[in-house]
């Protein structure tokens, strides 16, 4: 039987976003014939795939498509978020890559989401390309793809990633769909239905996150009282802070995700205010 392991890596490794993409549903489509073996070495990352064809800028030198007045604007923004999508891959797969000795539902989980992310990338890339526009003919950031690589500590992972930075979007989200709706363009049903579909998902993906985040406290014997401190002390010290969309917390998007009133309480706190990026 094949690794489950080396099959991931390997997809982390594509070159190519459409090698990458059909890897990763390869994967899902055969996930129980993969062998499962936690004596593989686990391999530190290289270059991030999208670094083959796309320019890495400042986050503040990205293209946002602010007004959707022209198809120009229209596409910074589904190219912007196609690429948050397209790193969303890599961030799954990862998660289920790099720590061993979870359950089989913890692997069964993260290529599910993996799957999920490359299902939302191709219908963002896919409306960008039917403006004229390729994925990679802007420039892009890493933030995400480096928060990955610097957080190698299960509990810590969980915490940042799917319950930090990923539930942004559950954030966001709506922010993007009032501003697409009020755009005239003849791709405005299109985006929205895709907005509504990658919701409904990334609700689903959070939801996960926050099931093995307390997993892993109960595996660590963290008593569920002192949970909502530690994942607020693991944002904290990984320098944790919303992006300017995030006005308002999604409240029921993330309550349904599985956070707790406690802790949507301490994220509207003066702690995680905005930050510019540099």
């Amino acid at each position: 039987m094949e690794s489950l392991r080396e099959a991931i890596f390997q997809a982390i490794c594509a070159k190519t976003a459409q090698e990458k993409c059909s890897l990763t549903q390869q994967i899902w489509r055969n996930f129980a014939s993969f062998a499962l073996e936690d004596e593989t070495e686990i391999l530190s990352l290289g270059d991030p795939t999208f670094s083959y064809f796309c320019k890495i800028v400042p986050p503040k030198n990205v293209p946002q498509g602010k007004f959707l007045k022209t198809d120009l604007s229209l596409a910074h923004l589904l190219h912007t978020l196609a690429h948050i999508e397209f790193s969303a891959i890599d961030l799954a797969l990862d998660c289920a890559y790099r720590f061993k000795n979870l359950p089989k539902n913890y692997y069964y989980d993260w290529i599910e989401v993996a799957n999920e992310e490359v299902k939302h990338f191709l219908a963002l890339n896919a409306l960008l390309e039917s403006l004229g526009f390729h994925y990679g003919d802007f420039g892009v950031h890493s933030l995400l793809f480096d928060a990955m690589r610097n957080c190698n500590v299960l509990l810590d992972r969980i915490a940042l990633i799917p319950r930090g930075m990923e539930a942004v979007g559950l954030d966001v989200n709506p922010y993007l769909y009032a501003k697409v709706s009020n755009t005239k363009h003849s791709l405005k049903n299109d985006f929205l239905e895709t907005l509504t579909m990658i919701l409904n998902d990334e609700i689903s993906h959070v939801s996960k996150g926050n099931i093995w985040f307390h997993y892993v406290c109960q595996q660590e014997k963290i008593p569920l009282q002192e949970r909502t401190k530690i994942y607020f002390e693991i944002l904290q010290k990984y320098h944790f802070s919303f992006p300017k969309a995030n006005a308002h917390l999604n409240t029921t998007a993330r309550l349904q995700a599985g956070f707790s009133q406690e802790e949507l309480t301490m994220l509207q706190s003066k702690v995680f205010t905005s930050t510019n990026p540099k």
